[in-house]
């Protein structure tokens, strides 16, 4: 019997040994779209020192998965919760004169702020970029390095970003460097740390989408934002998905943590007959999600 692989130090702090949660599912869609064959799940991982919590081991090459011609996985209608949230903050700082949205897909929340603000995006995926410069008229480049050098923002957003990287702590430092002085940085991501979330460890819905690779927490923050140079000014909790129907919902949830291959094969059956996954229950449960503001 081959010796069992060992876990790997934390991407963030590099503490070891790491804590296995548990397996994660494998999924056949990837931002929205679906795969020719499922990608492996892995197992969701814990660090007991700034408490991230990550999918190990990666798939090889999953970056380029973002860049194809999908413009309409994420998009708005009616902003969430988090948009809601994040608007009416960058609206409030009326001094800004310019804002970066990095992870702006394909620009709908840059097309919602006020034409006082220059507009700059990130984006990888270049048919959403495309259509963001086109939406917001903003600046879109596939990196953040692409941006010109000496451009320092009022403003940087990056809501659900965080989540899709191998380490937060280097994308913190990165949208750190680019704030101007008296500048601010927002993120939304889903709390690592909520209650249910360490309840149920990887079968908590928000682990289950292949892309959502590490999870931080209030915790992480008081670790990693001081250690760069930067001050953490606020962090709230709120319910990511606002929906009605609160106890069918639970009611939803507990029968999955009871049966999840029922689950699954329900997830077979509806991907069968509308092309779409139905993921996991969980969603709109709880105040699952982290709203952080942070200054140099």
């Amino acid at each position: 019997m081959p010796a069992p692989t060992a876990l790997p130090a934390c991407p963030d702090c590099g503490h070891t040994p790491a804590t296995a949660l548990g397996a994660l599912p494998d999924v056949a869609f990837f931002a929205g779209r679906r795969l020719v064959a499922p990608l492996p799940g892995g197992r969701l991982l814990r660090c007991a020192a700034c408490d991230l919590r990550w999918r190990w081991p990666l798939v090889t090459g999953f970056e380029q998965l973002y860049d194809n011609s999908a413009v309409d996985a994420w998009t708005m209608g009616p902003m969430r919760q988090d948009q809601q949230l994040v608007h009416d903050i960058v609206v409030s700082r009326g001094q800004a004169r310019n804002v970066l949205d990095f992870g702006c897909y394909s620009g709908e929340f840059l097309a919602r702020l006020p034409a006082r603000l220059q507009r700059y995006g990130v984006e990888v995926s270049a048919a959403a970029a495309a259509l963001a410069h086109e939406r917001a008229g903003a600046t879109v480049k596939a990196t953040l390095a692409q941006q010109a050098a000496d451009l320092r923002f009022d403003v940087v957003v990056a809501m659900d970003v965080i989540e899709h990287v191998p380490s937060p702590r280097a994308l913190l430092g990165e949208l750190l460097e680019r704030l101007a002085p008296g500048g601010l940085l927002i993120i939304t991501t889903g709390d690592g740390a909520n209650a249910l979330w360490r309840m149920v460890g990887p079968r908590w819905w928000y682990c289950y989408f292949p892309e959502h690779i590490a999870f931080i927490s209030r915790r992480w923050l008081e670790v990693h934002v001081p250690a760069a140079g930067a001050k953490l000014l606020d962090v709230q909790t709120f319910n990511y998905l606002q929906q009605p129907g609160a106890a069918k919902r639970w009611w939803g949830w507990l029968k999955y943590l009871v049966r999840p291959a029922h689950q699954a094969r329900k997830r077979v059956r509806h991907l069968q007959e509308t092309g779409r996954d139905l993921g996991v229950p969980g969603g709109g449960l709880v105040r699952d999600h982290l709203l952080v503001q942070v200054a140099r």
